[in-house]
């Protein structure tokens, strides 16, 4: 009852606007990097996405009554989705948001709180029956508290090690690198606000401790995309980006990688002498 009071007070405030037609078959949006019809994260740009649906009440009589408490109700549903979706996005390799929400009633007040910043997006969709869709998007880290996933305090940690080009890299530490790919196609990694990369010895390589608070809160820790093309086109590491391959996903939501010891080596060299990494300029390519 508490939680359909809080998403009708929340829908009041949310004015939807159609959204265009050249979405990936099956998917709400085109931007989502897994199709969906009901929610989906578009990972590369951290947005949460849902649609809706609703019907005329049956008290309504006039045309104008049935318009109104149809997308009064679609905005419910797409509400409901929303908040379905954000509950199982993964925070780091150990702890979803559905699993910080349970543990503490000051992490679903203050998500609740959030939600009432919902993006509205384009028009509502209207049909011959009288029912109404609409889609709502928001930022995930609009929505979801820094402290959830973010492990770092103060200045970010140096990532200390060797200078020159180890042995068995393709990375040559001389070069000037925008960026960071790192493909993980085959290792079943799962997309998270919060992840990390280790080396084979299970040594930190990558994770928010080492990266800038103001880049990790403004664009996120990575963007995953579906393939290496799309993610060297994307701003955040666009130029000459550094572009390696994972060994294996690791934790129990398989969201933490790991690389070999000579790209780990690789990349503390250079980030001695480069920014890229403390810039968070990461992307992750999925299956």
């Amino acid at each position: 009852m508490k939680r359909a009071l809080w998403l009708a007070g929340v829908l009041i405030f949310v004015p939807v606007l159609s959204w265009g037609q050249g979405n990936q078959q099956g998917s709400i949006d085109a931007r989502c990097t897994q199709p969906s019809e009901q929610a989906c994260v578009d990972w590369n740009n951290g947005l949460a996405i849902a649609v809706g649906s609703g019907a005329p009440a049956t008290w309504a009589k006039t045309a104008a009554q049935k318009n109104i408490s149809a997308t009064r109700a679609a905005r419910l549903d797409a509400a409901r989705n929303l908040l379905e979706l954000i509950k199982g996005v993964n925070l780091n390799t150990a702890t979803d948001l559905q699993g910080a929400m349970v543990a503490s009633d000051t992490v679903q007040t203050s998500i609740q709180g959030r939600l009432f910043g919902i993006r509205p997006v384009e028009r509502p969709r209207y049909f011959s029956d009288g029912s109404v869709q609409v889609k709502l998007e928001a930022r995930l880290r609009e929505i979801i508290p820094e402290e959830l996933y973010l492990d770092t305090q103060g200045p970010p940690r140096e990532l200390g090690g060797p200078l020159g080009s180890p042995a068995g890299s393709a990375l040559d530490t001389s070069q000037a690198y925008t960026g960071l790919i790192i493909d993980a196609r085959g290792t079943g990694i799962q997309p998270a606000l919060a992840p990390k990369v280790y080396d084979p010895q299970e040594r930190e390589v990558y994770g928010s401790a080492y990266v800038s608070r103001e880049f990790s809160v403004s664009q996120g820790m990575v963007g995953y995309v579906k393939s290496i093309e799309a993610a060297a086109a994307t701003d955040r590491v666009q130029g000459n980006p550094a572009v390696i391959k994972a060994e294996q996903a690791v934790g129990a939501n398989k969201a933490d990688l790991v690389i070999s010891q000579a790209d780990a080596d690789a990349l503390r060299a250079i980030a001695q002498q480069q920014t890229f990494l403390r810039e968070a300029r990461v992307m992750i390519v999925l299956d």
